[in-house]
Order: C-alpha cells, then sequence, then structure tokens
C-alpha cells in the first residue's frame, strides 16, 4: 500500500487481557474518504496464535456502519478474535490476487496487525505471509519519537524490498526506499496514532492467471486467462504510536 494508491489495511486493539474477545477490521480504500471504503474480492482471514497455529476467522462484511474517526463507511470486514493465551497474535487479511493489464503483474497483497496479549513485552511474531516484517521492539510499546528498526524477508530470504510507512489519517510525510543490501530499515515516528507500514517485493516470471473478479474498465472478466510477467508480494503491517 501506498499514500496515492488504494490498499487494505487492519485496524483492532493491538494490547489485549488473556482471555479478551474483539472485533478486528478490514478496511479498503484511503483513510481520508471513509464514505468510498469498499472492500476488494478476498482470499481469506486467519490469526495465527503466540505458538504458531493458524486459526481461520469468519469475516463478515457491513455497509454503512459508523466508526469512531471515520463516521458512516463504505465495506468494512469484521472478524471477531479471542487471544486465549500470552503473547503475540498476528491476524491477517488476505486478498484475493489483482492484476494490472498495463504492467502486467499479478499482485499478492495482505493486511496484518499484531495483538499481545497479557503485556509479556515480545516483539516476535510470524504471520505466515512470503513477506514477514519484523520490528526491533514490541510493537505496542512504541512512542511518538521512536526510531524502530524493521527487517524484512521474503520466504526468509534477504532480498532488496521496498518500503514505505506514513500516518494513515493524513497519507502525508512518507518515509520510503529499499533495503538494498541490508534486510532492515528505520522509521521515524513523530506523530501518534495509526501508520501504516508496508513491504513489497516483486519476483520477475512469466505466467498465466485465470481472473476472479470483472476488471472496472473492462479490460477482462472473470474467467479470462491472463498473461503476467512478475508477481509482487506485498504485505501491510498496522502500528499504533502512542505518546
Amino acid at each position: 500500500m501506498n499514500a496515492s494508491g488504494h490498499g487494505i489495511w487492519v485496524e483492532l486493539n493491538d494490547l489485549a487481557e488473556v482471555g479478551e474477545s474483539q472485533e478486528a477490521y478490514v478496511f479498503y480504500g484511503h483513510g481520508h474518504d471513509p464514505a468510498s471504503f469498499a472492500l476488494p474480492v478476498m482470499d481469506q482471514t486467519y490469526l495465527v496464535t503466540p505458538d504458531g497455529q493458524k486459526i481461520n476467522t469468519k469475516l463478515d462484511k457491513e455497509v454503512g456502519k459508523w466508526f469512531a474517526g471515520y463516521g458512516r463507511v463504505g465495506d468494512v470486514g469484521i472478524s471477531p478474535l479471542t487471544t486465549f493465551w500470552p503473547g503475540n497474535y498476528v491476524f491477517v487479511a488476505e486478498r484475493a490476487p489483482s492484476y494490472s493489464n498495463t504492467t502486467y503483474r499479478l499482485t499478492y497483497s495482505a493486511a496484518e496487525a499484531v495483538i499481545n496479549a497479557g503485556d509479556d513485552g515480545s516483539s516476535c511474531f510470524k504471520s505466515g505471509l512470503p513477506v514477514e516484517i519484523t520490528p526491533d521492539k514490541p510493537l505496542y510499546q512504541i512512542m511518538n519519537k521512536d526510531n524502530v528498526t524493521f527487517s524484512v524477508k521474503y520466504n526468509d530470504q534477504q532480498v532488496n524490498a521496498t518500503y514505505s510507512a506514513y500516518p494513515q489519517m493524513t497519507e502525508k510525510n512518507v518515509q520510503s526506499g529499499f533495503t538494498g543490501d541490508s534486510d532492515s530499515f528505520v522509521i521515524s515516528f513523530n506523530q501518534t496514532g495509526l501508520w501504516l507500514l508496508t513491504c513489497r517485493y516483486d519476483v520477475p516470471g512469466d505466467g498465466e492467471w485465470t481472473a476472479t473478479y470483472d476488471h472496472s474498465s473492462g479490460a477482462f472478466k472473470t474467467g479470462d486467462t491472463v498473461s503476467y510477467n512478475t508477481t509482487r508480494y506485498s504485505t501491510v503491517l498496522s502500528v499504533w504510536v502512542r505518546k
């Protein structure tokens, strides 16, 4: 996700009690235009427990729901969650693959957010996504003015990935770049609230994909076979910055 394009992200309570239940919210669009939120075709949602179990979750779509800070929104996905044990949980919402008929790129994108149950101080978590993002401190302990180092790997391998981060409600002051010869980068959190941190990696290679949706401009329709020359894997991590 970047500040100029539509993107998917997750919102939830990132610090919970053991045994607490809550709802995770999946949004797609721009934070400054909530009435236009429109949930894309989704693949799956799931919760990864501290011991690595993957629990598939139900995602209900609602239209016109009211949220503090947004008002009444377009489409939103709602998924009920429970944190039964201490540690970090990762909630993941995966889009169905999307295709660009101008760049001939197939994209797999997912949003994730971490819940720490029991305030155990853990910074480690695994989502099971191709692009994994890891901070050098617990996400729920990130404060305004903190400089935090994140590492990113594709299938456990060091790669030259692209990253970007910005406060979700403004979509301004974007910090972005490439990891280059390192698998890490630093984000300077200079504002409180929700930030969206995106890491993506492109894999060259020809292939064919059978469309699972109708293109908005009619370039292809469900069931058509289209050719691609690049596959992009993108992960969007939600980070709540405290005062």
